[in-house]
């Protein structure tokens, strides 16, 4: 069959976006490029160690049944890792295919769909002609259509996922609707009831009166944690708007809640913050709006900010009934205890001012660069290591290492790296068996620890996803630095012009420099300019051009089609 066959019947397979489709299209290809009578398809999971028939083509093979690995022809197929071919299907060790059927076949052959060095599908295809063989050249245009499959797949995956994350983002936004109505006829129902009882306490008998006032206190203690609640239960305020928007919004429910007249002023030009600090910035004008309305009786309240130079001022004033600073007050040594909490965690500070009949202060100050010593510079590390003598060894250089660097967790295996911690970085030891896997399956940044001068090794976990690589003989400063640089999406790793040609198991007669390589081996992963940039450590426009590089040598004609032929051979 020609190259210009195959690539028309390659693109057939890009116009279906959707898993199940797509796998009963592939198989319907795979018969027709083999002139055969019949097949099937199966998705696999290796890491389970199962597969699932989803497809079938004049045959009956259990679709939607799930298998081990150790049985049928798919099994075989995935055992080997290549094309796999019988003369007569008798000969299938634990085939699935029914008796009927069974007595009809006779030459089979099935080929695995590969990504990434990971099986995700094989094809099978059946004959009923006496006499015909599947050959070696049936083996290789078969695989050589399984890798315009696998892209296909892997793509119809991506849609699916993007699909669905749309799904469930237009379903967040519909219950972000709904609670912020909820919130909404609680807020107006409470103040309501808040006012009710104001009145009342006013006209009340002085036996009642303490009653009343334990009431209203009562309902405003409602009303605050009503609100915290509903917002716990929604998306966070900063997914979908800017920090001076959700702040007005806090002021919004201030006016609902207390009547107060409630503005917000922004002085200085505003500077692009951290998330993270935009989160603790607007958590602790919650906390101070929040004590205002439940304890101030203000009616005016001003909130500002003030974009300094290093860092951002919060400041937060009402003119209510004011307390004495007195260590004993709860109300006030509570609210204020998180408030500086909230701030010293990202290295920031708070303080509070206030004077009985005058109001209040809040004052707070976030550094826009967090100070070498911030709790939230702490990177927590998991050490994953087959040995508990290597668990300890690694733990402790860690230790010592004099960076900000926590060991929370040590683990055998990566099947439950992640299961009971949520690490920053994972460091995975020399002892592991099969690292490479291991590291794969291991969503966190990951460090591998690699034998000394096993420049293959070295490869693979790099292959593998893994963000950085130390050998055997480094010290603690070492491992740690390549810690921090895989919390910052950056690696460190051992020289790379010693093992620079060998990031693909594949020859290099396209003359790559090693830096090519590098970059060729990054998008073999999937990652984009900017990712391999961070990686590497390079500019993203040195990416570019490296990447312009790396198609032109190789003859490719975009990226997927350099992705797939970059793909390990099985």
């Amino acid at each position: 069959m020609s190259d210009g066959r195959l690539e028309a019947i390659a693109e057939d397979l890009a116009g279906e976006l959707l898993s199940r489709p797509l796998l009963e299209r592939i198989l319907r290809r795979c018969v027709e490029l083999l002139g055969g009578d019949a097949g099937s398809v199966s998705s696999v999971d290796e890491a389970a160690g199962t597969y699932r028939k989803e497809a079938e083509v004049g045959v009956t093979c259990q679709p939607g049944r799930v298998f081990p690995l150790s049985e049928g022809m798919t099994g075989e197929v995935v055992r080997r890792r290549a094309p796999v071919r019988y003369d007569r299907y008798a000969d299938v060790p634990g085939g699935h295919v029914g008796e009927s059927d069974r007595a009809t076949l006779r030459g089979v052959i099935g080929v695995p769909i590969e990504w990434h060095g990971r099986i995700i599908a094989a094809c099978v295809v059946f004959s009923r002609v006496e006499g015909r063989v599947f050959t070696d050249q049936d083996a290789e245009l078969l695989r050589a259509f399984a890798r315009h499959a696998a892209v296909a797949l892997v793509n119809a995956g991506s849609h699916e996922a993007a699909e669905e994350r749309a799904r469930l983002q237009a379903a967040g936004a519909e219950r972000e609707r709904l609670l912020v109505e909820v919130q909404g006829l609680l807020d107006k129902g409470l103040v309501d009831l808040n006012a009710e009882l104001e009145q009342a306490e006013r006209c009340a008998p002085a036996a009642v009166t303490g009653h009343l006032r334990r009431a209203r206190a009562e309902a405003e203690s409602t009303m605050t944690e009503v609100r915290r609640s509903l917002g716990a239960a929604g998306h966070s305020p900063l997914e979908d708007r800017t920090l001076e928007d959700a702040l007005r919004a806090e002021l919004g429910w201030a006016r609902r809640a207390r009547g107060a007249d409630a503005r917000l002023v922004i002085a200085g030009a505003p500077v692009p913050l951290d998330p993270a600090l935009a989160e603790h910035v607007l958590s602790v004008a919650q906390e101070a709006v929040s004590n205002i309305v439940r304890h101030s009786g203000a009616s005016t309240i001003r909130l500002g900010l003030v974009y300094n130079s290093a860092a951002l001022a919060l400041l937060v004033q009402d003119d209510g009934q004011g307390f004495e600073l007195d260590a004993g007050d709860q109300r006030a040594g509570l609210g204020l205890r998180r408030m500086a909490e909230l701030a010293g965690s990202v290295g920031g500070s708070a303080t509070v001012e206030s004077v009985p009949g005058w109001g209040t202060i809040v004052r707070a100050s976030f550094p826009y660069q967090r100070t070498a010593g911030a709790a939230s510079d702490r990177i927590d590390v998991l050490v994953v290591a087959a040995q508990p003598l290597t668990r300890a060894g690694i733990s402790r250089l860690l230790a010592w290492s004099g960076q900000s660097v926590a060991v929370v967790g040590e683990v055998a295996g990566a099947g439950g790296a992640l299961a009971a911690y949520d690490p920053d970085v994972v460091v995975v030891g020399p002892d592991v068996a099969d690292q490479a896997d291991a590291v794969r399956r291991i969503s966190a940044a990951v460090v591998a620890i690699c034998p000394a001068g096993d420049q293959h090794a070295v490869a693979e976990a790099l292959l593998a996803g893994a963000h950085g690589c130390v050998e055997t003989t480094a010290d603690g400063p070492t491992l740690a630095r390549a810690v921090v640089a895989a919390s910052r999406g950056e690696s460190l790793v051992p020289d790379h012009g010693i093992w620079a040609g060998r990031l693909t198991s594949n020859a290099n007669p396209s003359g790559l420099t090693a830096r090519e390589l590098e970059v060729y081996a990054l998008l073999g992963q999937g990652l984009s300019d900017k990712m391999i940039a961070a990686r590497l450590t390079i500019a993203v426009k040195t990416v570019e051009k490296h990447v312009g590089a790396v198609l032109r040598k190789t003859g490719c004609r975009g990226r997927a089609e350099l992705i797939a032929r970059g793909r390990r051979a099985g």
